[in-house]
């Protein structure tokens, strides 16, 4: 029997090895779960999908597990839609619902040491009472950061050793805790029970019909959105929606949209989205790609970022998929044409 504050720890970060030893010994199968859980679980993934805040104070311990049971039936949900946006929304919604729980805690330094403990992350406690704890720097840069305070240049670093005070360690638990989700998607898929697929394919129809509309009112001219990579339509729809995007992707995408000759007010309008927007940065960055004439990476460069969102592309390079996706379009109104003026011709 769990007691109420190993439950409540689970609940609140429930990526942890504690966490899941407790999901492993309740030994449930996807064909067992109750109707609460997966009403949760849906919940959990529609939050993520609205990009919306997931908070809820749980006090009973029966709460509490079906809340943590709920995570992994989540990330089946998160798996069979298989986008990568989502991906990165449902690990941000997971870290930002840890750090608010961390950060509101009486004892935040004992919650912030206990998630660190079950990282199995390597700190100390300096004598200076300036910082928290310090860990050794390669630890530090091990974890990928979306929080410009974190970066290295913001931080007291001596002899290879990071000193963070204790919200900075909190701040660098949150983005561990991102790290950690979003490494675990997506999950194995196979064997659905029909309520959790129906509830999967209803998410991902939601997400399709998301996308198509971002682009059809995003776009004017002659860029063609439809031809879009699936790299590059991924990382425009996470701009579209308020995610800051590494600083690679931001690359690519610009350069991908200068190469087909998107007007640059409406490249600014896109990047304006962004959460870390700054119009005078963004805007020399598109007049230095413009005037250099940039190219976008190539596939096996975007593949080695870890852009690539369909392992099933055989493109070389996203300008040659591009063209290729609107000969092909081009053929088919074409043909389309053809068979409305042979119509019109019968009729009569």
């Amino acid at each position: 029997m769990h007691t109420l504050q190993q439950l409540l720890f689970a609940q609140n970060f429930p990526f942890t090895k504690s966490a899941k030893k407790i999901v492993l010994e309740e030994d449930l199968s996807l064909e067992d779960l109750s109707e609460p859980v997966i009403e949760r679980a849906e919940l959990m993934t529609k939050h993520a999908f609205a990009g919306k805040e997931y908070l809820f104070e749980l006090k009973s311990s029966d709460l509490l597990l079906q809340e943590l049971l709920a995570f992994p039936v989540a990330k089946i949900i998160v798996s069979f839609v298989n986008d990568t946006t989502l991906f990165r929304k449902f690990s941000a919604m997971v870290a930002n619902s840890a750090y608010t729980f961390l950060t509101s805690e009486k004892e935040k330094g004992k919650a912030a040491i206990s998630l660190a403990s079950d990282f199995g992350l390597k700190f100390d406690f300096p004598d200076s009472k300036s910082f928290f704890i310090s860990m050794p720097l390669q630890q530090f840069l091990s974890v990928p950061f979306s929080d410009d305070s974190l970066k290295l240049v913001n931080q007291f670093v001596s002899n290879g050793t990071v000193f963070l005070d204790l919200n900075g360690f909190c701040r660098f638990l949150r983005e561990k805790s991102y790290a950690v989700v979003l490494t675990s998607l997506p999950v194995p898929i196979t064997g659905l029970p029909k309520r959790l697929e129906f509830i999967s394919k209803s998410l991902k129809a939601e997400a399709k019909a998301r996308e198509q509309k971002l682009f059809a009112t995003a776009f004017k001219g002659n860029v063609a959105p439809e031809a879009f990579p699936p790299c590059i339509a991924s990382m425009y729809s996470q701009l579209a929606s308020g995610q800051k995007l590494p600083h690679m992707a931001n690359f690519t995408l610009a350069t991908f949209l200068n190469s087909i000759r998107m007007p640059k007010t409406a490249i600014l309008a896109l990047f304006k989205k962004s959460s870390n927007f700054k119009e005078r940065i963004t805007g020399y960055q598109l007049d230095r790609i413009a005037v250099q004439d940039y190219a976008p990476p190539s596939c096996d460069k975007i593949k080695s970022y870890g852009f690539c969102t369909d392992k099933n592309c055989k493109a070389k390079h996203p300008i040659t998929y591009y063209r290729w996706k609107l000969r092909l379009k081009a053929k088919v109104e074409k043909k389309s044409s053809a068979e409305k003026a042979t119509e019109k011709k019968v009729s009569k």
